[in-house]
């Protein structure tokens, strides 16, 4: 456990009322990404996926009441605050920070660099107007929003699930949330930026994967890797017709592999591909 003096644990302690209502605040408790599973020990390697550098958790407390317990997480960036938001994305919208969520007691939300958890160890009406309460006023004390990954604005808008988009960066995340493979044919790691997106329904969407390398010849390499496993046949037209009849195709644009999986035709698939890296090099582009 690392020292609350540590002044980027006491910038985050100050961004969390002492009190809410007449639930009083106890002792901090602050980790990092060494310590994390001290804390959270199933989910302690989604936050570590995403470069956590601390998390302070504040447990508030009034007799013969449910417990309510804040985790403010320091993500480094508003890209990585962003992204952790994205790995569940289940619940209603409560229109906190940059983007929220609220299920069953649990509050999730991010602003600027900042993911905040905030959640009743029993839901009641009172507790989850405490909630919410709290999630909003750690946003406002947040002083300024951050930007969300670049990668976004390469994703073609007709047919976009918006509220189903995911960042990540490894292939552990991505197999979360979509399996391809066992290994990692697409050479993802730390360094590498991803958005995974859905057009269409869940259960018969396709799925578009944008993942920037930031490096022409490591998006050739990885291009080739994943053709060489994914469609062993084609690797060098890019697209295939999988076992349950849909399609999937890949690309690469300067820096950045375009993969869609699960489209209805040959054509869908090549299509979406175009608008992806169409949009993302006319964003490189000099002005």
């Amino acid at each position: 456990m690392t020292a609350p003096e540590d002044k980027d644990a006491k910038a985050l302690s100050s961004l969390i009322p002492r009190t809410i209502g007449p639930w009083l605040s106890e002792a901090d408790e602050v980790f990092d990404a060494e310590t994390i599973f001290d804390y959270i020990n199933g989910s302690g390697e989604v936050y570590r996926s995403y470069n956590m550098r601390l998390v302070l958790a504040r447990r508030f407390h009034k007799d013969g009441k449910p417990d309510i317990v804040v985790d403010l997480f320091d993500m480094g960036s508003s890209e990585d605050a962003f992204g952790v938001f994205t790995h569940d994305l289940d619940g209603e919208d409560a229109k906190i920070g940059q983007g929220s969520t609220y299920k069953g007691g649990l509050l999730s939300f991010w602003k600027d660099r900042y993911f905040g958890s905030v959640y009743a160890e029993e839901e009641t009406p009172e507790t989850k107007g405490l909630v919410l309460e709290l999630g909003r006023q750690i946003a406002a004390a947040i002083p300024r929003e951050g930007s969300k990954p670049s990668l976004l604005s390469a994703l073609p808008p007709e047919g976009l699930d918006a509220k189903l988009v995911r960042f990540f960066h490894n292939h552990l995340v991505l197999n979360y949330h979509f399996f391809v493979a066992d290994t990692n044919i697409l050479l993802l790691d730390q360094t590498t930026d991803a958005v995974l997106a859905l057009y269409g329904g869940p259960k018969d969407g396709a799925r578009l994967l944008l993942v920037d390398y930031g490096d022409t010849a490591k998006a050739g390499a990885a291009r080739d890797s994943f053709s060489g496993a994914y469609m062993p046949e084609s690797p060098e037209k890019g697209i295939v017709r999988t076992e349950d009849g849909k399609w999937a195709a890949v690309r690469t644009a300067g820096s950045v592999v375009a993969v869609v999986f699960d489209a209805g035709s040959e054509t869908q698939a090549a299509a979406v591909l175009d608008e992806a890296a169409a949009a993302w090099m006319k964003g490189r582009s000099p002005k």
